[in-house]
């Protein structure tokens, strides 16, 4: 998702809301005292909001149970909606406890929800009701549920109290599936929600007073979010709230609801559908069949049904459900079957025909194309034209195994879904033979046999075996369940030897973070919560074993994966209650070919951290010791392992699956050359985070410094290991540079790329194996587009210096918007030409083999740019202004700094960069049209230039020559030297001459490019003229020039220096690096599952 500025976000946008109604009645907490809360690695802020209105009789038990929580990192914000009452006399009560409250009129519940919103600083909400109260472990129960679900939200249970009555029910647990249109199906109060994704999808919607909740969980399902249940009730709750009170506006807004989600509704058909007491099975049939177009409706109604007939009841006990869409099976068949692919060009005909070939014909075959890089989707696409039965979707970019089939689930149109991959085949009855026994017993999952061996498909297969369902040969074992036959987990491989119940299905997400063990955590998760599973022994499954399958190769990623899996399964059943079955996942789910291969496989520190973490997860189990190993050889490996890795002290956090703060965070950076601008910035931000202890390096093409953490890069052949620069140069212009010898209709003024490298990035793969994070800056000729799949398995930024990494060649599009489609007709080349449509297509191509990519953009303008983009408009994009050594650019009193300058003391002196002011972006012509017209104003008067750089520019006035700098704090010095510095760029992204001047305390007279507008105030740290209008660019340099001595100026360029230095300041942009770094490493899918 887009990470927005602070400006932009919706959580955290204020630590004291502002008063927007001049009706404010009070405020306090201890954020007004300046006592605010930060997140800890170790426990990530958990800010819960609650709303009130005259709720002095229930609100004090809700405070106190806030506080009473066990879990040690919350910040509590109340806003009250001007209560008349004792509120606020118990807020006063508070007042040190509660983090802050404000007392003004509102709009209503869920306006104040939002308000609370924007005051959260947490990594997570909750929002609780004045009249509800949590268990004293609820927040601590949550945030573990959240760390080892794997899942973007958790909820769970709650027990409503009838005070009354004086009784106490928890409610029984609502599945979060398709059905979420007609009903809320959780607790709001108990879903702890990441401010990311509230800052995805917005506020509550205020149109609805009562269900705005149940419109927003809608939103969540709609978003693809994935969701964990705790069993357990960890919330009490009283019915008082509006919807229980207010029953006609309920009723309304139900009505506008399902408008809302299925506007071709009809009222009569919303009004049946929405009555409790008097709508049946076959209303909801029979308006399904209506609108067999509309598969978000149907998979609704066959939701409700499914569970309400689940949940008991005559009247729900009807087949109405079996004959929604049996009138077009081609659209509403009985099986999906779900096939994601990726390098299956060889392989993946033959397990379309063995489908094409079953006897159950009422099947769909959703192929999903996770960016394959072969001939893949010719095959599937030659099999849609000739069967409808086949359906293909494409992801944007490469998302993994879990997401990919993920996203075939939520397509499906099956009351039965099944996977395939694309290298397996299955016997002709198949299909039909599961599916008679699905049905037959109203099984949740029913697993058959399958065969395994190598050569399936050409019949000439070796070493066969028959694996059975839990060893059973003969009879079906009907609706068993894990509780009374331990056996399903016996082993956790062969999900795509089960039916699933569709409904079931999509309540059962596959992980989308993991490289390996995906299969195996999401049949955990849905062995332990089906309640009727079939065991057929009848072969459903050709398993292909292939041993040069990636999945079996392993890296240290892949080791780490194997323990976070089974990490996560073991809290999964011992929620569920199968503590047992979890134990034996834990110490006899090994094998010591594993731990083989991890001996030989990890360097010294990984493997100190896979056993550090390894110990420390068996004693948050509540296994310290080795005892509950059975096997004696693992047994005496474990106790000698973690004798060797010891797990860090208790207190220590749990780390990601990636990065262990055990030892330095690994950045390896890549940019083009060591020196010039985008080089300057790679330095400054790597200097930065050197001096945090980061193990950052830099590898470039052009290496001028010697410093020991830069490195040029491995060379492509023929290019000999250390060329002479003028060799090494021309290489990588031919490899790089379109230039008008090959392309005489080249119109562009600035550089137009290739996409060629002289990188040798198979060299290079120790690198990339070895980083934490791959951070891109500005790579042209470096990058290699076509051996991007090594760095499938690396988190990798790429911070851009302009637009070049999202067009199809142009640095700066000079207006043209043609990268947000394809870069067809590229205006900046001769019409006809489709050069940079191909260079666009093979980066693409390049991007989608890099799941996790993050971008980074100095200004808001380039991050708005790349978010429109093709390329990168689905990634990640982060707002971070350079990393400035701001304590070398400072303001020095001006005769002094131009008496060691040798200038004269009694001129005006406009200080501007000569390098490249030829080219028109650069803006040379303007500036000299600028001064012609400070000339013509009769402003000119002692007016001379001052320039720097390897350039020279006649303007038409007296100007001094301060040659090429390299020293910064002379640099500075020739900045506080001026009284006025020039920067006519007509396109740019985050210009550092800007903010040095700033930093040196001169003013800037600029177009508003970039990152101009936001460091720039206009008229008071500079000017920000109309764009490319030479004349106010004069107005603006005599604005700066009017008196230059003046206490006035003096204090301007004060303020310049301090809103720059807060703006560039580099310990912050360190910490955002390190936020972002962190996020990556935490959030290898890169966002909401698709």
């Amino acid at each position: 998702m887009c990470y927005m500025d602070d400006r932009k976000k919706l959580v955290g946008r204020y630590l004291s809301y502002p008063d927007l109604t001049g009706k404010r009645v009070a405020e306090g907490g201890r954020r007004l005292g300046g006592m605010t809360r930060k997140s800890r690695p170790e426990a990530p802020l958990v800010t819960i909001i609650t709303v009130c209105w005259n709720s002095a009789k229930t609100i004090e038990q809700t405070i106190q149970s806030v506080l009473r929580q066990t879990y040690d990192n919350v910040e509590y914000v109340i806003v009250d909606g001007n209560s008349s009452d004792a509120t606020l006399d118990i807020l006063r009560k508070y007042e040190d406890r509660i983090d802050y409250y404000v007392s003004e009129p509102d709009d209503g519940l869920y306006y104040a929800m939002n308000k609370g919103l924007e005051l959260a600083q947490g990594d997570y909400v909750l929002i609780l009701n004045s009249d509800d109260w949590f268990a004293s472990d609820g927040i601590a129960a949550l945030v573990a549920a959240q760390n080892y679900s794997g899942c973007d939200f958790v909820a769970a249970l709650a027990r409503y109290m009838d005070e009354d009555k004086g009784e106490a029910e928890i409610l029984r647990p609502m599945p979060f599936d398709d059905s979420v249109y007609f009903r809320m199906p959780l607790r709001h109060e108990t879903m702890l929600i990441p401010a990311r994704l509230y800052d995805k999808l917005g506020p509550y919607n205020t149109d609805y007073r009562i269900i705005a909740d149940r419109d927003y969980t809608a939103r969540l399902f709609d978003a693809g979010a994935t969701f964990y249940e705790l069993p357990r009730a960890l919330l009490d709750f009283r019915t008082t709230g509006v919807s229980s009170t207010n029953l006609k506006l309920l009723a309304r807004e139900k009505d506008a609801l399902l408008a809302q989600e299925f506007p071709f509704l009809t009222a009569l058909e919303r009004q049946t559908l929405n009555d409790p007491v008097k709508a049946t099975p076959e209303d909801f049939a029979r308006i399904a069949n209506t609108h067999l177009d509309q598969p978000k409706f149907v998979k609704a109604c066959r939701a409700v049904l499914d569970d309400r007939r689940a949940k008991g009841g005559k009247r729900w006990q009807s087949d109405a459900l079996v004959t929604i869409g049996a009138s077009d099976p081609v659209a509403w068949p009985k099986v999906s079957v779900i096939l994601p692919f990726y390098e299956a060009e060889t392989s993946i005909a033959a397990s379309l025909d063995s489908v094409l070939a079953q006897s159950l014909t009422e099947f769909e075959i959703i192929c999903v194309n996770d960016c394959a890089i072969d001939g893949s989707q010719s095959v599937v696409d030659a099999y849609a034209a000739r069967d409808p039965r086949v359906k293909c979707l494409r992801n944007d970019r490469n998302i993994g195994l879990g997401a990919s089939r993920n996203a075939g689930i939520r397509a499906a149109c099956g009351r039965y879904i099944f996977h395939l991959d694309p290298d397996d085949t299955l016997p002709q009855d198949a299909l039909e033979r599961l599916y008679d026994t699905a049905v037959q017993h109203g099984s949740d999952m029913v697993k058959g046999a399958y065969r395994a061996g190598q050569g399936l498909h050409d019949q000439q297969a070796e070493n066969v075996t028959v694996k059975y369902p839990c060893g059973v040969r003969k009879q079906t074992i009907v609706n068993t369940r894990l509780g009374p036959t331990p056996r399903l987990l016996h082993t956790t491989e062969g999900h795509w030897s089960y039916l699933y119940e569709a409904n079931f299905a999509r309540r059962v997400p596959y992980p989308t973070d993991l490289k390996m063990g995906q299969d195996s955590i999401f049949l955990v998760n849905a062995v332990a919560r089906a309640r009727k599973v079939t065991l057929l022994p009848v072969v459903v499954y050709n398993y292909e074993a292939n041993p040069n399958s990636a999945m079996n190769h392993f890296t240290a990623r892949k080791y780490f994966d194997g323990l976070e899996w089974r990490r996560r399964a073991w809290y999964v059943l011992r929620d569920a209650g199968y503590i047992r079955s979890g134990e034996r996942l834990l110490f006899a789910f090994w094998s010591e070919a594993f731990f083989d291969g991890l001996d030989a496989t990890m360097t010294g520190d990984e493997k100190l951290t896979f056993y550090s973490r390894l110990a420390r997860f068996l004693r948050e189990a509540g296994y310290p010791g080795t005892a509950p190993l059975t096997n004696p050889v693992l047994r005496a490996r474990f106790a000698d392992s973690l004798a060797r890795f010891p797990a860090p002290p208790a207190d220590m956090a749990p780390q990601d699956v990636v990065w262990d703060r055990d030892r330095p965070l690994r950045i390896a950076t890549f940019s083009t050359q060591d020196h010039g601008g985008a080089g300057l910035g790679s330095q400054r931000r790597v200097e930065a985070l050197r001096n945090t202890r980061v193990d950052a390096e830099i590898h470039c093409v052009f290496q001028k410094t010697d410093k020991a953490h830069v490195h040029r890069v491995p060379l492509l052949g023929p290019l000999p290991k250390d060329p002479a620069p003028e060799e090494l140069h021309a290489a990588w212009r031919q490899a790089a540079v379109l230039t008008r010898k090959e392309h005489p209709g080249l119109k562009a003024r600035e550089m137009f790329s290739k996409p060629g490298t002289v990188a040798d990035y198979a060299a290079l793969a120790p690198v990339f194996d070895k980083a934490d994070i791959v951070h891109m800056h500005w790579v042209s000729g470096l990058f290699d587009f076509e051996r991007t799949d090594l760095l499938s398995d690396t988190p990798v930024a790429w911070t851009l210096a302009d637009m070049n990494a999202f067009t199809g060649g142009c640095h700066y599009s000079e207006g043209c918007t043609r990268y947000r489609n394809d870069c067809r007709n590229c205006p900046l080349l001769e019409p006809g030409s489709t050069l940079a449509h191909e260079t666009w297509n093979i980066k693409r191509k390049a991007y989608a083999k890099i799941p996790n990519l993050h971008v980074i953009c100095p200004s808001q303008w380039l991050a708005d740019c790349a978010q429109e983009s093709s390329l990168f408009g689905d990634r990640p994009i982060h707002v971070i202004p350079n990393a400035f050594p701001v304590d070398r650019f400072t303001p020095t009193n001006k005769q002094l700094a131009r008496r060691r300058l040798g200038l004269p003391l009694d001129k005006k002196l406009v200080v501007f960069g000569a390098d490249s002011l030829n080219n028109r972006r650069k803006g040379g012509d303007i500036l000299r049209a600028s001064l012609q017209h400070l000339k013509s104003m009769g402003k000119a008067d002692g007016v001379e230039g001052l320039f720097f750089g390897s350039s020279s520019l006649d303007l038409g006035v007296r100007a001094h020559n301060m040659g090429h700098v390299t020293d910064e704090r002379k640099m500075s010095l020739i900045y506080a030297a001026a009284d006025v510095f020039a920067f006519p760029s007509r396109e740019d992204n985050a210009p550092l001459t800007v903010a040095e001047s700033l930093l040196s305390g001169t003013p800037v007279v600029a177009f508003p490019v970039g990152n101009v507008p936001q460091m720039i105030q206009h008229r008071d740290t500079g000017f920000i003229a109309r764009y490319e209008d030479a004349k106010e660019f004069a107005e603006g340099l005599a604005w700066a020039l009017a008196d230059p001595r003046s206490i006035e100026t003096l204090e301007r360029g004060l303020r310049g220096h301090i809103q720059a230095r807060a703006h560039n300041d580099p310990k912050t942009a360190v910490n955002r690096h390190l936020a972002l770094y962190r996020e990556m490493t935490n959030d290898p899918a890169g966002g909401l599952t698709p």
